[in-house]
């Protein structure tokens, strides 16, 4: 793997100014369109998922999650987050999570790739000391020319053991791959252990974590839509802008703190947490976001609940909330009970082929059981 050079520092007044110049100066109208009509599309895993937990020992074999798919070589590649069974807390509370790779013909059906990392991951956690030791997850991949870049969270804790302590340190990880499945990691971002994205500083709506994120080519630019979290908790949507995606330039919003989307206010569906972007440039002058957005906040703190919003934009940084069809104004709603995302969505994953829209989300259950779904929009 060719080396890089050390990113350049976020804060260069001469960097921000031309970024924001690449921006433009377009305003926050958007067209006037029909709400997409999403139909969830049941798998053959269990609950109507199309990709559960993996086989005992597997990386993966207490749940999957944090997906990320698009279509590849006349497949659909499904990246997602894998728990294993470490550590003494009841079921992902513990884990450590890693990243794996799925396949489908048809888009439903998915098999699993071999990687050869740890119990058949792809991308595997940290070594001692590394700021993704504990949590490697959440992956964005884009195949960029020869290249398969990927951005994905890591963390050096765990997502809730002991019950009340929960993983607050997550960071932006990366890693490059000539053939989607044997990946090389870089730890020379400028971010704390050279993760990607500095900390915002003291009251910043990025002071706490940043993660989730949602990496756009467009023309030239390189457009991280990343998960920005401050000192309450709280998550909203950031933009950072890059021409070598690998120094980032962060581009203040004009939502609070700088944020391109923030939480709505009471009664909404987003009041609790508004993030996980998903990004899809229609046209020159339309941007769509899709996101996760919380209904109220978990008993230790952080967001809690789920379901998909949805946005648009004409330039990519000013984005309007749009109201879609379900019950509070959501575009995807959690599922039926019995269904595996009964208990709430997550990570949605949206692209545009020949047959219309395509939506690959995590769901989890009542009883805290996560596995991937799929959602269908016609154009």
């Amino acid at each position: 793997m060719r080396a890089h050079r050390t990113p350049t520092s976020l804060a260069a007044p001469l960097a921000l100014a031309a970024a924001l110049a690449a921006l433009g100066g377009c305003s926050a109208d958007t067209a006037e369109l029909t709400p997409l009509r999403w139909q969830k599309i049941p798998g053959a895993a269990p609950e109507g998922a199309v990709l559960g937990a993996g086989a005992a020992g597997a990386f993966d074999e207490r749940a999957a999650f944090t997906s990320r798919a698009f279509p590849e070589a006349g497949q659909v590649w499904l990246y997602y987050g894998g728990a294993d069974a470490t550590g003494a807390c009841p079921g992902i509370a513990s884990s450590h999570w890693r990243v794996g790779l799925a396949r489908s013909a048809d888009g439903v059906s998915f098999g699993r790739v071999p990687g050869d990392q740890t119990g058949g991951a792809v991308l595997d956690v940290g070594a001692p000391g590394a700021f993704d030791s504990q949590l490697a997850y959440r992956p964005f991949v884009l195949h960029d020319g020869s290249v398969y870049r990927m951005w994905y969270n890591g963390s050096t804790k765990p997502f809730n053991c002991p019950t009340g302590t929960l993983s607050d340190d997550r960071r932006i990880g990366y890693a490059e791959s000539t053939d989607g499945v044997h990946w090389t990691k870089s730890y020379d971002g400028p971010g704390p252990g050279g993760s990607v994205l500095p900390l915002g500083g003291l009251g910043a709506i990025d002071q706490q974590q940043v993660g989730y994120v949602w990496v756009l080519k467009d023309g030239a630019q390189y457009r991280m839509y990343y998960s920005a979290n401050d000192a309450t908790n709280t998550w909203r949507v950031a933009l950072a802008v890059s021409t070598d995606a690998r120094s980032w330039t962060k581009v203040p919003g004009k939502r609070t703190g700088g944020a391109v989307l923030d939480v709505g206010g009471p009664g909404s569906f987003d009041l609790a947490c508004a993030y996980q972007p998903s990004v899809v440039k229609e046209r020159d002058d339309l941007y769509r976001m899709w996101y996760r957005g919380c209904q109220a906040a978990s008993p230790f703190g952080g967001p809690s609940r789920g379901v998909i919003g949805y946005a648009e934009s004409n330039d990519g940084i000013t984005w309007v909330k749009i109201r879609q069809e379900g019950p509070a104004g959501e575009a995807l709603s959690a599922g039926a009970p019995g269904a595996f995302d009964s208990g709430g969505l997550t990570t949605p994953s949206v692209y545009l082929d020949a047959g219309g829209w395509v939506m690959y989300y995590a769901g989890f259950d009542t009883a805290g059981q996560y596995a991937v779904g799929l959602a269908r929009a016609p154009r």
